[in-house]
């Protein structure tokens, strides 16, 4: 699954499915207006997909999942360095904000949404910047492979809950060029104390 929490009307999710190969397609993607919104449209292509045969492995989630208690994620940082280490020009390049600098209806309905997904299916979690991911998956050559993935989204939050479902994958996949980055963050403080992850093709 991936999202991409927004406010009203702007909260983008998807469902997406693998057999376990080489070949994700998405299912179903949609917009609700917060966490429980979503969760419930989300339970619907479930069970519209008969349930019984589907498991919820991961989840990607474009909001922080974590602080750090020294100030400023290191990882934001880690971002922006891999970010400005791309062969393009500087134009078009992606941001990496400070976590205290996004609106508050995504800090905390992506909070909302993770602590309540782990509840329900305990998948597994990771923290996702879909803008930066584009951006970088153009860099690792793979943006055709996305590209096919997020042709049809009707909107830009239903093109990043893809995007978001698309690295829970990777996580799941363990793909060459990926790492999990919450581990380079020395000092992080998770509000719920659900397990997260931030997977990032960071080589």
């Amino acid at each position: 699954m991936g999202f991409d929490p927004g406010g009203r009307g702007n909260f983008g999710w998807s469902v997406c499915l693998t057999d376990g190969g080489n070949l994700l397609t998405v299912s179903k993607t949609g917009l609700a207006s917060d966490a429980e919104g979503a969760i419930h449209q989300v339970q619907q292509v479930m069970e519209s997909l008969d349930p019984s045969m589907l498991k919820v492995l991961a989840a990607g989630i474009d909001a922080p999942m974590f602080w750090s208690g020294k100030g400023n994620r290191e990882i934001d940082d880690l971002i922006s360095k891999g970010i400005k280490k791309g062969g393009s020009s500087g134009k078009g390049k992606p941001r990496v904000l400070a976590v205290n600098s996004l609106w508050g209806s995504v800090v905390v309905q992506g909070l909302l949404l993770a602590n309540r997904l782990y509840q329900m299916y305990e998948p597994k979690i990771t923290e996702t910047h879909p803008k930066a991911l584009l951006y970088l998956l153009g860099e690792l050559k793979r943006d055709g492979e996305m590209n096919q993935l997020i042709a049809e989204t009707g909107s830009e939050h239903e093109r990043d809950a893809v995007v978001s479902a698309y690295a829970a994958w990777a996580m799941l996949s363990g793909f060459g060029g990926w790492r999990d980055i919450y581990l380079c963050e020395p000092d992080p403080v998770l509000p719920f104390g659900t397990p997260i992850s931030y997977w990032m093709p960071l080589g």
